[in-house]
């Protein structure tokens, strides 16, 4: 017996070395990424099941092909499914978005591809519902819609103190109640998010411990008309 453990041993040693690791922890929270290390972006233009992204798009974003050597990279994670190309190659998805990386993305946990034109957010491996908008000179949080967020410096320790006419102005940016359901203390937030319950009893994204809110005069996504309002208000630059 000891003799047929030994002589298994190189071979369950070797299965171990070639674990691939399918999430990592970066500046902004847990991401999933490919077998290299690298990390996982969706394409908002991209409906459901299905890629868009091919010529030049499939060149700068490389597609996470479901090929031999990645076939079973996702087999554990209920969440991810395989797509078929238009090409007919498989692809792999995350809750029904194909997956991609970055040209520019090099070295394990590099994220640079995230929010690039406010259509590649990246593929997240925790509750964060949040994204990065990149509008070409600099890089700062956003909501789902990509609406521009902000800090208010007269918060304190995690704990709103907008509210009334401040509230209108400065809606507060709300943790949606489907993802509440799952549990408050059930939710895994990474990268320095967070929540806050607010006098009302909804719960509220922080960052940082800071409060996250939208300004009501910000209409399309990049906008960041609020940035400096009586020197209080600020983006969350990333």
């Amino acid at each position: 017996m000891s003799k047929l453990l030994f002589a298994t041993l190189p071979f369950l040693l070797a299965s171990c070395a070639v674990a691939t690791e399918t999430v990592k922890q970066t500046d902004v929270g847990n991401v999933y990424v490919d077998q290299s290390g690298l990390t996982l972006y969706t394409f908002s233009k991209d409906p459901n099941g299905q890629s868009v992204c091919n010529g030049n798009c499939a060149i700068n974003w490389p597609p996470l092909f479901a090929d031999e050597a990645n076939r079973s990279l996702f087999d554990d994670h209920a969440e991810f499914s395989q797509i078929t190309r238009s090409d007919g190659t498989e692809q792999w998805a995350l809750n029904g978005k194909p997956l991609y990386r970055w040209k520019n993305d090099t070295q394990a946990g590099d994220i640079a591809g995230a929010g690039i034109k406010g259509v590649w957010p990246i593929a997240r491996a925790d509750d964060v519902t949040l994204r990065i908008y990149n509008s070409g000179k600099q890089r700062f949080l956003v909501d789902s819609d990509n609406i521009t967020l902000y800090t208010f410096d007269k918060d304190k320790n995690s704990t709103s103190n907008c509210y009334g006419e401040c509230a209108t102005k400065w809606p507060p940016a709300m943790v949606a109640p489907a993802l509440l359901s799952k549990g408050v203390n059930a939710l895994e937030l990474t990268g320095g998010y967070g929540m806050t319950q607010r006098n009302d009893g909804t719960y509220q994204w922080t960052y940082n411990n800071s409060p996250l809110y939208r300004w009501f005069k910000d209409k399309q996504p990049g906008d960041i008309s609020g940035n400096g309002v009586k020197n209080v208000w600020h983006i969350v630059q990333q």
